[in-house]
């Protein structure tokens, strides 16, 4: 995803502050707002959840001839479908996100698990200032991985918007999703070809929908296989193989810790750093001195 797909009618778009944009995250994108005043009518491309994160904000909707005004306050939630005008009027008065899932996303994880469904045919429900607990967390964690942009934050984001795609897909769209049960193991083959592409990928920003369409699967499907197979999540696998990685050349080579890191995939030595300690318990250059270097 390249642009939120927001499309004005009328009226200007409220800019974020930040955006994942650029980030390398795969088909989700997050919008962070504070404190904007708007009033605009808009199609968007992609399906959009808005969560409140604080402070209080009037908001006036208008969707398909019908309106709609509350006081959002932390935790409300908004859902916009795609492709329908949507009018919106807010005041500023606090901070709150807007997380954009396109349709295809939806489609392909409800084909995959309900493959006689009408997955072409999804429609989401317009829904005004709700509470979701669900969505309100997995939105706080993609606000996390934005935050700190650490190790392996694609996949991290890429996993979470799976996890929102199948609960808008359960409890907000039209199809009535009920999951098949899940997938079994990954033949021994796929699981050796995996651990081969991420070992050989260790230095690169890894993403599941790489590695699953390596297998030609469906993200959601190898995320699953994947777990039941190793007993771990692809992403925390990538992690402890980085760090593993990392030690042998703590160890083996006289590399500069910052030159370390670059070679596990560690975008920054700070990063680097706390990802070690939180795996090994100490930090890399107490690594280094226990060895006697």
């Amino acid at each position: 995803m390249t642009h939120s797909g927001r499309h004005a009618l009328s009226g200007a778009l409220p800019q974020p502050r930040f955006t994942s944009l650029g980030q390398g995250w795969q088909g989700i994108i997050l919008e962070f707002f504070s404190g904007v005043s708007a009033d605009f009518t808009a199609v968007f491309e992609h399906h959009g959840i808005t969560v409140h994160l604080d402070g209080c904000m009037n908001v006036y909707q208008r969707f398909e001839g019908k309106t709609a005004r509350t006081q959002m306050r932390r935790g409300n939630v908004i859902i916009s479908p795609a492709h329908l005008p949507k009018s919106f009027q807010h005041q500023g008065g606090g901070d709150f996100v807007v997380v954009h899932i396109p349709t295809q996303r939806l489609a392909r994880i409800a084909q995959q698990d309900n493959p006689r469904g009408a997955a072409d045919n999804i429609e989401l429900r317009n829904v005004f200032c709700t509470r979701d607990q669900n969505i309100e967390r997995l939105t706080l964690q993609l606000c996390d991985e934005l935050r700190t942009q650490d190790l392996a934050s694609g996949i991290c984001a890429e996993s979470i918007g799976d996890l929102l795609a199948i609960h808008l897909l359960r409890k907000y769209s039209s199809v009535g999703y009920a999951p098949r049960a899940a997938p079994g193991k990954l033949s021994a083959k796929a699981l050796k070809r995996a651990l081969d592409y991420i070992e050989a990928n260790l230095a690169n920003d890894l993403t599941i929908h790489e590695i699953a369409t390596m297998l030609t699967m469906s993200t959601s499907h190898f995320a699953h296989a994947f777990k039941i197979s190793t007993g771990i999540a692809p992403h925390r696998y990538v992690i402890e193989r980085r760090v593993e990685l990392a030690k042998t050349l703590l160890r083996d080579t006289s590399l500069s810790i910052a030159h370390v890191a670059g070679q596990v995939g560690f975008s920054t030595h700070s990063h680097f750093c706390t990802t070690f300690q939180r795996v090994t318990a100490e930090s890399p250059r107490a690594f280094r001195r226990r060895l006697g270097y």
